[in-house]
């Protein structure tokens, strides 16, 4: 196995670990991040995913839009927890997500590019994601610890992000859940 895959794949299993016991930080991209807050995405009263936030120590607590600007190491771990979620419906949601936060002024040409990445993909009750930003590296995609591919640039990263803790958020009670308000 590729020594790039397992670091990976520990770094996900690590963050995994963050959720489980916020109290510990881990480092990514030779930095510690901690948790921030985390949050649940409901809609029509039902439970869809739990998402964390993590960050550097010194952005912990920092305004929305410091996370979303700064060029430093974090994390968005999302665990699936309902089976009405499938690919194209997660897919779909990215991309709506995605095309809001370029309304809100965070724009990024790499859409398709991470739609693509789920062509292989099948979601199911259980299933977690990481996206994970280490600058001068970008974005990493993982799903159940495997890595579905990295953007680069922290152009995406802004963008992506966005869609979580950007002015206008897929949910505004899971917005204030991740910056731990």
């Amino acid at each position: 196995m590729k020594k790039s895959v397992i670091l990976k794949s520990t770094m996900a299993a690590l963050l995994a670990l963050l959720v489980a016991f916020p109290a510990f930080s881990v480092k990514l991209g030779n930095k510690e991040v901690v948790a921030n807050g985390s949050g649940t995405r409901t809609k029509f009263g039902m439970t869809l995913y739990n998402a964390t936030l993590f960050v550097p120590q010194e952005l912990k607590g920092a305004a929305d839009s410091a996370i979303i600007n700064a060029d430093e190491p974090m994390s968005i771990y999302i665990n699936i927890v309902s089976g009405m979620i499938s690919k194209d419906k997660f897919v779909d949601a990215v991309s709506e997500g995605l095309d809001k936060a370029a309304s809100a002024g965070y724009s990024s040409g790499d859409k398709q590019t991470y739609i693509n990445l789920f062509k292989d993909v099948t979601i199911v009750k259980g299933d977690k994601f990481n996206h994970y930003y280490i600058p001068g590296q970008g974005l990493t995609i993982t799903h159940n610890n495997k890595t579905l591919g990295v953007i680069k640039g922290v152009q995406f990263k802004k963008a992506f992000f966005a869609i979580f803790i950007g002015p206008k958020p897929v949910q505004d009670s899971l917005k204030k859940g991740l910056l731990g308000q």
